[in-house]
């Protein structure tokens, strides 16, 4: 912006670094440049990226063991919707006794549990058929250990199976 008056103090005053603003004051052009410098490096740098992971865990074992049914919790570390359905089944262990088997899915031998379980987990089998994914409720969990238990417990529909939507 030029200066109003005539003696030419727009001249130097861009020499000096400084600008006219509309209160017809001066201001330093350094904040400015250093925020042109800052978003030109910023767009020169290699997009970060974040690794998927550095290291793996493996979060498969036995929880805790019962008299009953097995219980397979298909499971990967980090999931709290799985850290949630641990707790409401451990809730249950003195009441309806069952064992409790953790199973990640992101093993190196277990490729074909990733390929179906990987965006519906945490995945419930009780004594290797399916019972129920995501959330667990505790009424739902002493009905299903009940029925285990009186051995009359059938596989429930809606199995999820990412593999085949992917196709």
């Amino acid at each position: 912006r030029q200066s109003p008056h005539a003696c030419g103090c727009a001249l130097k005053n861009a020499r000096k670094g400084l600008i006219w603003t509309r209160r017809r004051r001066l201001r330093p052009m350094r904040r400015q440049l250093l925020a042109l410098t800052t978003l030109a490096a910023r767009a020169l740098q290699p997009p970060r990226t974040r690794a998927r992971h550095t290291r793996h865990f493996s979060v498969s074992g036995r929880i805790y063991e019962g008299d009953g049914p097995t219980i397979e919790l298909f499971t990967k570390e980090g999931c709290t919707l799985c850290d949630a359905a641990k707790a409401v089944l451990d809730a249950l262990r003195n009441d309806a006794p069952h064992s409790l088997v953790a199973v990640d899915i992101t093993d190196q031998d277990k490729k074909q549990l990733w390929d179906r379980y990987k965006y519906d987990i945490p995945v419930l089998a009780i004594d290797g058929v399916y019972w129920t994914k995501h959330r667990v409720t505790e009424g739902d969990a002493r009905a299903a250990i009940d029925e285990a238990t009186a051995g009359e417990f059938r596989e429930r529909p809606g199995e999820p199976d990412a593999s085949r939507l992917e196709r």
